[in-house]
């Protein structure tokens, strides 16, 4: 890419009348100024400028160059109101990826309510997955992650939205037919899982490791929830996630006075700088995970 300084150079010359002037409004000293200009005639070996002591007045070539130059400072005057817009103006597509399992959280709903509600300039372009994208690459500008995946990059932002706990889950109809009284119940039934794991488990003094990684791999998250609320199993679940099926007794939670691990949920950004249509839904998302409590 060729250096388009010296072109910006010269259309102020022109448009200050003199190299002294140009100066001046550049920040530049006239030497400078002087030195962009000779650049250009002898990188193109034309006279852009006739020169004396009294007067400075253009060459044909310079006058053909100068509209060229005019269209140039037009566009950038116009890239530089874009960015301004952008900084400050609140609107626009913006990509949100997220694991499919949280398409359940009543958080999120909340908050895509009030971007509705609040701010219906925002297009909010939702990808859902389960699988780590590429920020930068992938142009997304928010993405919800969980554990140690969201701040195992440094080139990345992550803000604290909430903490979830892991629970034991699987449908009313399973359980009328399996009983589960202690955490060494558990291996004998069927499970479904996302990815295996081994889960400390507490309940006052007492501890239990729980293995998971034989019976039915699902893997989709969002899939999971539904195999298990048909009936098919047991599986583990992040208590936001499935809140509302618990509320409504579609889910029902095993062995609830043991404990298991919680895990930290972030929104992570690829920039340290937002646009304001990225911090208005980041302060949305943050607001309405903040306030949220599991049943």
């Amino acid at each position: 890419m060729q250096d388009i300084k010296p072109l910006l150079v010269f259309a102020a010359v022109l448009e200050h009348g003199s190299m002294n002037a140009a100066a001046a409004a550049l920040g530049m000293t006239p030497s400078a100024v002087s030195q962009h200009v000779g650049r250009l005639e002898r990188q193109y070996s034309v006279k852009l400028l006739n020169r004396s002591t009294r007067r400075m007045a253009p060459t044909e070539a310079g006058r053909a160059l100068a509209a060229s130059c005019t269209c140039l400072l037009a566009c950038a005057d116009d890239a530089f109101a874009m960015l301004e817009n952008v900084k400050t103006e609140i609107g626009g597509e913006i990509k949100i990826a997220l694991p499919s399992g949280i398409a359940a959280h009543p958080a999120l709903h909340n908050s895509l309510r009030r971007l509705k509600a609040e701010h219906p300039a925002i297009r909010p372009l939702l990808l859902f997955g389960d699988s780590l994208l590429d920020l930068q690459r992938d142009t997304v500008d928010i993405a919800l992650r969980g554990g140690e995946h969201a701040l195992d990059d440094e080139n990345l932002v992550a803000r604290f939205l909430t903490r979830q706990q892991w629970r034991i889950c699987a449908s009313p109809a399973y359980l009328a037919a399996h009983t589960v009284e202690k955490p060494q119940d558990l291996a004998a039934l069927d499970w479904l899982y996302y990815a295996p794991a081994n889960l400390p488990m507490h309940r006052g003094t007492d501890f239990f490791t729980l293995h998971i990684g034989q019976g039915l791999h699902c893997s989709q998250l969002g899939a999971l929830t539904e195999l298990v609320k048909a009936g098919l199993g047991m599986a583990i679940f992040l208590d936001g996630d499935v809140a509302a099926d618990l509320a409504s007794g579609r889910l029902k939670a095993l062995l609830p006075d043991w404990r298991l691990p919680e895990i930290d949920v972030y929104a992570v950004t690829p920039y340290r700088v937002q646009s304001a249509t990225t911090e208005t839904v980041l302060r949305i998302l943050l607001e309405e995970f903040g306030r949220f409590e599991a049943v």
